[in-house]
């Protein structure tokens, strides 16, 4: 378990020239002292210039390209048109990384989500938000950020019972990873994922869904036509032939603690600590090549749901 405090600095606050878009923004500083290697995180806060009560937030968690304008920041400044601020962290730039296409061990994806917490607790403090409406969104690696969060397994043990995300979004998560204890935290789970989508397995996000569903847990699951990334505009079509491909990856807890890649029957995990044929595992399962593209009309739908699960999580008028 982790002890956490935090430090909170306001560093620039900006208005936008276009008046319906009007934003106050605030960069945040993010601190765990109490880590020996704990990083500050960085987090880009925008909120409504104009909001005359405490206000909801998303906090926005990147994938393995890190924070980009044209899909984090978009969808902040989408978020804003409905009243709601939008809490970009960056889980990389503190750690001296650019991306983890090509290598996914540079950062768990629990990490990220202990960086989400952490900035949970942060906001809830904010003399402009509202505390218990206060929701998560991440896309493909910080999607996979948002299934953790949707389960007691992953959360609890860095929450501790004092905060809790209002809303939970997961767009395009990898989900191929299945501990014994699959409850929820009691926020319905949205996942988002895309019909043609090889980067990550949708059998795997299905299954993820169904083990928590099973659990007693809420999960809403929505599929578009679309590839890993539909909703970042630019390349149709593209492929990067060196990233890390574990769509064919499958981890099950099978004991406390002890995890195995289900192809290869080889334990990765034991007592929680990575065992020396780890490696051989991720070796017969990952591939080669990772690609994806854009669709303008999976974009459009995706973002008419997701603005459709904030104003019902938020009471929006």
């Amino acid at each position: 378990m982790r002890t956490l405090t935090h430090a909170l600095l306001a560093a620039a606050i900006c208005l936008l020239a276009d008046p319906a878009l009007a934003e106050r923004r605030e960069s945040l500083l993010v601190v765990s002292p109490s880590r020996a290697s704990a990083p500050k995180i960085k987090v880009e806060l925008l909120l409504p210039d104009d909001a005359t009560e405490k206000v909801p937030v998303m906090i926005i968690m990147h994938g393995s390209s890190g924070v980009r304008d044209v899909r984090e920041f978009a969808y902040a400044r989408e978020f804003l048109k409905l009243g709601v601020g939008g809490a970009i962290v960056d889980s990389f730039g503190s750690r001296g990384i650019v991306s983890t296409v090509r290598d996914q061990s540079q950062l768990a994806s629990v990490e990220m989500m202990a960086d989400a917490v952490d900035t949970l607790r942060v906001l809830a403090k904010h003399p402009a938000i509202d505390p218990s409406r206060i929701g998560i969104i991440g896309y493909s690696k910080g999607g996979t950020v948002v299934i953790k969060s949707a389960l007691r397994r992953y959360l609890e043990p860095v929450a501790k019972g004092e905060v809790r995300f209002a809303l939970l979004i997961a767009v395009y998560p990898w989900c191929n990873e299945f501990p014994l204890d699959m409850r929820g935290t009691g926020t319905t789970l949205h996942m988002l994922n895309g019909a043609d989508d090889t980067y990550v397995s949708i059998p795997g996000c299905v299954e993820y869904a169904k083990r928590m569903q099973d659990a007693g847990a809420k999960v809403v699951v929505k599929t578009y036509k679309g590839k890993h990334g539909w909703d970042t505009p630019g390349n149709a079509d593209w492929t990067d032939k060196q990233g890390e491909n574990q769509s064919q990856c499958f981890y099950d807890e099978t004991g406390k603690g002890t995890w195995v890649e289900r192809g290869s029957k080889i334990t990765v995990m034991d007592n929680n600590k990575r065992t020396a044929d780890a490696g051989n595992a991720t070796a017969k399962c990952m591939t080669r090549s990772v690609s994806g593209g854009y669709s303008r009309e999976a974009h459009s739908q995706s973002l008419d749901d997701i603005r459709g699960f904030m104003r019902d999580a938020f009471r929006l008028r």
